[in-house]
């Protein structure tokens, strides 16, 4: 029998996978969901620390092994990097044991399944998604455990 969070994730996974089918057909201007990015590069190995949409490209921050943030662009059509310059900031990030991937279903086990915003704050996770409604939340998620320690409804 499968648990709750893997049930959870089952289905993030499938609804992941169906906005990626959708997204090879939408016309040129369209964007790929975040959750798409969110997961090919945490698929890819990284440690995904931000992501935001701005100007038709995601700027993606993640952890070097180094520690220090590096901060990239993304083509939010086609999810390539986009050969520029990466952004290296002189301040370090722990490392962690959890993923952007779990911070993306601690929101969704609140019923905020679309994705809008994943920041990297005070050493949490802070999510931005909507629910079925369009209704905003904001949850700061434990990088730790993969918990919800508070949300924020709108």
């Amino acid at each position: 029998m499968l648990t709750k969070t893997a049930l959870i994730a089952a289905t993030a996974a499938t609804l992941a996978l169906a906005s990626f089918a959708q997204a090879k057909d939408k016309p040129a201007g369209d964007t790929l969901p975040p959750a798409i990015i969110l997961d090919r590069m945490v698929a890819d190995g990284h440690d995904l620390r931000a992501l935001d949409l701005e100007d038709g490209r995601y700027l993606a921050t993640v952890r070097a092994p180094s520690g220090q943030l590096a901060t990239f662009a993304v083509d939010a059509r086609t999810g390539e990097l986009i050969p520029e310059p990466a952004h290296i900031s002189q301040t370090t990030a722990r490392e962690i044991d959890a993923d952007a991937v779990k911070a993306m279903l601690a929101a969704a086990e609140q019923g905020h399944w679309n994705l809008s915003e994943l920041k990297w704050k005070h050493d949490a996770y802070v999510v931005e998604a909507r629910d079925d409604g369009g209704a905003k939340a904001r949850f700061q998620v434990d990088p730790a455990t993969g918990t919800v320690t508070k949300a924020t409804h709108r």
